[in-house]
């Protein structure tokens, strides 16, 4: 919407016309499963898929018009914009996906349950590699199964 437009729902953000709205999308397999997923397209579950329905709704009752969606290349993210953009209405919007808004790689985490990796490598070190922008998980091996 342009500048001037009013939105008719509330924000903290009074310093700008603009408003950024992020969401995560819903419960994946893998997800469900405590599994490191990183680049790996798992689908969203029946759950996951709930998930993104209600946020719709919610986002649908805040009257929140969007001009845009960006999203991932990863499925889950892809199902979860178009479950949201139904349930607001909004399914004419242009959507952006890029390989840029992908989930950050696990490397050879990938497919190993999260609590498995903490007993092994301890908490701190896990949390690292899952947090931290300059200490990135163990590349994955070239013979790794994902």
């Amino acid at each position: 919407g342009s500048a001037g437009t009013r939105r008719p729902f509330t924000s903290i953000n009074s310093s700008t016309p603009y408003q950024l709205c992020f969401l995560r999308h819903g419960q994946s397999t893998w997800n469900r499963d405590n599994r490191f997923i990183g680049w790996t397209d798992t689908p969203l579950t029946e759950h996951g898929v709930l998930e993104a329905r209600v946020a719709g709704q919610m986002l649908r009752k805040s009257r929140v018009l969007f001009d845009e969606v960006h999203t991932s290349m990863l499925r889950r993210s892809i199902r979860t914009t178009n479950l949201v953009l139904m349930e607001t209405g909004q399914e004419y919007i242009p959507v952006h996906k890029s390989w840029r808004l992908n989930e950050r790689s696990y490397g050879d985490l990938v497919g190993m349950n999260k609590k498995e990796v903490v007993m092994e490598h301890g908490a701190d070190q896990v949390k690292r590699w899952r947090r931290s922008y300059d200490e990135p998980p163990p590349p994955m091996r070239d013979d790794h199964r994902y």
